[in-house]
């Protein structure tokens, strides 16, 4: 009888089954027609991923710069209001002008450090807070000097990168002239800034460390420039083959090396045309694509499991890839909300439902709105109940404009109602992080501000500029633009202008006797009663010592401004009461009427100032008018 075999394990038997040569060529089938798939999502997720990277840094590039260039744009026009201002005070009280520049630098030290410096007509320095020791420095060759000899406008100059020869430190100057009323050159008066302070910025900018923050002029030459680790590297240079000259657009991007430093980066560009500079933000090539190197590892490990789990189950592959393309989606709309929340340091943010209409706050958003509700309607009447009447339809068009996606980004500032019932100022930003397959806004995400403080400031240096420090009423300056006004419109019209231009006889012994801080609430006292003797449309103004100017801006004749002029002269005849004291004054008045004694604003304010020198000329206490007429009433 022949031997019986020995029985095979059962699991050897299966295992050979697997290994048998069919199973194993349709294995090695299977496996060629579905890893060439994976392979092949995993290739196209990568690159998925790198044109997020790209257009990732492009968007947050943009959002950088256009931040970056609001920041030097209101820092500029502070400094510019800082200069008109100061130059004023010089003109008119040159005594007190170094209390006023300390009381402004205290007041902008904490946001904006600035060093004054003042040249007379031939350059030499009369007076600067940056080195009180180095007053009558003779600097006539200072670009900030030189740069209004050629030029007869009032305007801001804005120079190049300099080291200071006060301080021996780089500054960006910044300066206005010092002209008489003919306009000729008394001087120029100079405010200058540390470049790096225009790049602290960069501070707050995560691009990466090799990112570049830079302010430059349109013809290349480099103002403040700022990357990790180095400031004010190049400063004073002229790049080449400049990519934003005066002739390209606003905004814009390129990708090169850097001319500074050699290092490839991704560029966004931002201008400020009215300052003829440039704002650029630049991240390293490196850099941007490293944003999602963790991603494209753990795609290649994805791969490989799913590989190896598709030689069992190929079902399960096409069941994972799709979970794991909704996760990748999902993902990328938390991270723009992520990022946006990290990036609104100190502001609210809120997340629109688009279609509701119903936006969901942070907590610092509602302190913001001053609102107990955490999710509030942003459509409709609630709209309507909460933002300011006057703001409404430039909010709406603006919210329209970004939805529709005509702007890439969303910014208003408008005023919304209180609980309390006051307005406070908002500054809303935000941008749509969602749409749907055929394009239409799902969902938005943005930021809100208190920028209460600003407006408020703003206001404050505009009423600076325009107002007597003294008596509150309007300036020279603002005078000046009531005038024109009023002759443009006479001019359309067909009716007349009258100026009536006095000073104070006897004001100089009250100041003598009795001091100058009595003769200062006299003037005060002095503006008060006159002012209420106006209708609302005339223009009270104070020029200057005790000048005082009235612009009548509708006037039929020139008894009709005889007339308000008689009653000014009575007005200032009447006692005038300061504690026990009793002052009495009068004035001396003079009349110009246009267009019969001047056609323009200076015309007219000579004539008026001559006519008053008549009346001075002819015993004081009366009024004369620019030309000898019979309408005046004798006294």
């Amino acid at each position: 009888m022949p031997p019986i075999p020995a029985a095979t394990p059962p699991s050897r038997t299966r295992l050979g089954n697997f290994f048998r040569p069919r199973v194993l060529r349709d294995l090695a089938i299977y496996l060629a027609f579905m890893l060439p798939i994976v392979w092949g999502l995993v290739a196209v997720e990568q690159s998925r991923f790198s044109d997020l990277a790209r257009a990732g840094s492009k968007r947050d590039m943009r959002n950088y710069a256009r931040v970056f260039t609001e920041e030097v744009r209101a820092t500029v026009g502070t400094i510019d209001l800082s200069l008109v201002q100061l130059r004023s005070t010089w003109q008119r009280d040159r005594a007190h002008f170094p209390q006023a520049v300390g009381d402004h630098v205290r007041y902008l030290r904490t946001r904006l450090p600035i060093l004054v410096t003042v040249f007379d007509a031939k350059g030499r320095v009369v007076y600067s807070n940056a080195a009180p020791s180095k007053d009558g420095h003779d600097m006539p060759e200072a670009t900030s000097y030189q740069a209004h000899l050629d030029i007869r406008d009032d305007r801001m100059v804005i120079g190049g990168p300099t080291i200071c020869p006060l301080t021996h430190a780089w500054v960006i100057p910044f300066s206005r002239s010092i002209r008489d009323a003919q306009g000729r050159l008394q001087g120029v008066i100079m405010a200058t800034v540390a470049p790096e302070y225009f790049v602290r910025f960069y501070e707050d900018v995560d691009l990466g460390p090799q990112a570049s923050v830079s302010l430059i002029r349109t013809d290349g030459t480099v103002l403040a420039r700022s990357t990790r680790g180095s400031i004010n590297q190049g400063v004073g240079q002229v790049l080449k083959d400049n990519p934003h000259s005066d002739h390209s657009p606003v905004t814009g991007s390129f990708r090169r090396a850097g001319q500074l430093d050699g290092i490839e980066r991704l560029y966004t560009w931002h201008k400020l045309p009215e300052y003829g500079m440039v704002v650029t933000v630049g991240e390293a090539v490196l850099d941007a694509e490293a944003r999602f190197v963790q991603q494209r590892a753990v795609l290649t490990w994805v791969g490989t499991a799913v590989s190896l789990v598709l030689a069992l189950l190929g079902w399960a592959a096409l069941g994972a890839t799709d979970r794991r393309r909704r996760a990748l989606k999902a993902l990328a709309a938390a991270e723009a909300r992520w990022k946006l929340a990290l990036t609104a340091t100190g502001d609210g943010v809120w997340d629109c439902d688009v279609v509701t209409g119903l936006a969901t706050l942070s907590a610092r958003a509602q302190k913001i709105l001053d609102t107990e509700r955490s999710v509030i309607s942003w459509y409709g009447s609630a709209l309507d109940a909460m933002v300011h009447p006057d703001d409404l339809p430039q909010l709406r068009a603006q919210l329209r404009s970004h939805l529709a996606g005509k702007t890439p980004d969303f910014a208003a500032e408008f005023r919304v109602r209180m609980r309390n019932g006051d307005w406070s100022w908002i500054d809303a930003r935000g941008t749509v992080s969602e749409r749907d397959e055929l394009g239409m806004p799902m969902r938005m995400v943005g930021t809100f501000s208190n920028i209460d403080a600003r407006k408020h400031e703003e206001a404050r240096m505009r009423r600076m500029a325009h107002e007597d420090a003294l008596t509150g009423l309007p300036n020279r300056v603002l005078l000046g633009d009531r005038l024109r006004q009023a002759i443009r419109s006479a001019s359309r019209d067909g009716h007349k202008v009258a100026l009536i231009y006095f000073d104070l006889d006897k004001f100089k012994p009250v100041n003598d006797t009795h001091g100058h801080a009595v003769g200062d609430r006299l003037l005060q006292m002095v503006a008060r009663r006159l002012r209420a003797g106006l209708r609302e449309a005339d223009t009270l103004a104070r020029i200057g010592g005790d000048e005082f100017v009235v612009l009548l801006p509708r006037c039929d004749n020139l008894l009709d401004a005889s007339t308000v002029a008689e009653n000014i002269l009575y007005q200032l005849n009447q006692p005038f009461e300061e504690g026990e004291l009793v002052l009495q004054i009068s004035g001396s008045l003079g009349i110009a009427l246009f267009p019969d004694d001047g056609m323009d604003a200076e015309a007219l304010l000579r004539a008026a100032d001559l006519a008053m020198y008549d009346a001075k000329s002819h015993g004081r206490n009366r009024v004369a008018a620019s030309q000898p007429t019979d309408a005046l009433p004798a006294r």
